[in-house]
């Protein structure tokens, strides 16, 4: 969708919006517009028809640092049924479910099995927030369109990770996810940050263990990078990648 046109339905929501005092309606609307990354006299020009009386240039800097704190995501309350996808208790009503929501097309973000792929996805996500596979397909659609807001999604990708650490704590894969997420996006020190809390919670994970060390052998951390591959591949990881990355690298495993 053209950023026009999104702006077109931000504008439609926020006018039709509930009234509140003036002050909310403008931290509403730039934390909206902070989420796009548009600043200064655009975000002058399109906020000031919405709250003529009381949004004018002196509120962006207060606001504008409002909404970076919370890293310009404004994260709704979680309302779904809440399953745990590692409780097995939940397990019997999830496969049910994955049988006519997560379809292999789903999970391979080849099409949508009920609607459209991200409604499958999210129907996933909203029953069950920490459910591994489909957080993963929505990772990968995500990096994919290049937005935390895929096309469709009702819910940026940054609550889904945020709501499947709320429904399971001590789940490792969800960081590993959201680390394996980072990587893939270019951004190795917020990947290296989850992953070591995935370590922490899981140290003799495999999965975790190896793509923790995808991260730091991104950021050069070579040595630590072989501790933790050699963790990995004691456990039994299949995959050669790493191995092979750190022997061009000069850190073979074996020595």
């Amino acid at each position: 969708m053209a950023q026009s046109a999104i702006l077109a339905v931000i504008k439609h929501h926020l006018i039709d919006m509930i009234e509140r005092s003036e002050k909310v309606r403008a931290l509403n609307c730039l934390t909206i517009l902070v989420l796009f990354g548009l600043f200064q006299n655009k975000t002058k020009a399109y906020c000031q028809p919405i709250v003529p009386s009381a949004f004018s240039l002196f509120l962006i800097p207060s606001l504008l640092l409002f909404s970076v704190t919370v890293n310009a995501v404004v994260c709704p309350e979680y309302t779904g049924r809440g399953k745990d996808y590692t409780n097995p208790n939940d397990r019997a009503h999830i496969t049910g479910v994955e049988k006519v929501h997560f379809t292999e097309d789903v999970r391979l973000l080849r099409k949508g099995s009920t609607g459209y792929l991200i409604q499958d996805i999210e129907f996933m996500l909203n029953l069950s927030p920490n459910h591994h596979q489909a957080l993963d397909s929505l990772t990968r659609l995500a990096l994919r369109e290049g937005t935390t807001l895929p096309r469709l999604a009702s819910i940026n990708l940054e609550c889904r990770f945020l709501w499947a650490e709320q429904i399971q704590p001590r789940d490792a894969m969800v960081p590993v996810i959201q680390g394996a997420y980072y990587y893939r996006a270019g951004k190795p020190d917020e990947a290296k940050k989850y992953l070591e809390k995935a370590a922490k919670l899981a140290p003799e994970n495999p999965e975790v263990n190896y793509n923790l060390g995808l991260a730091l052998y991104k950021m050069e951390d070579y040595e630590n990078a072989r501790i933790y591959a050699r963790k990995a591949y004691k456990g039994g990881y299949p995959l050669p990648g790493l191995r092979n990355m750190l022997k061009r690298a000069g850190y073979p495993l074996s020595e």
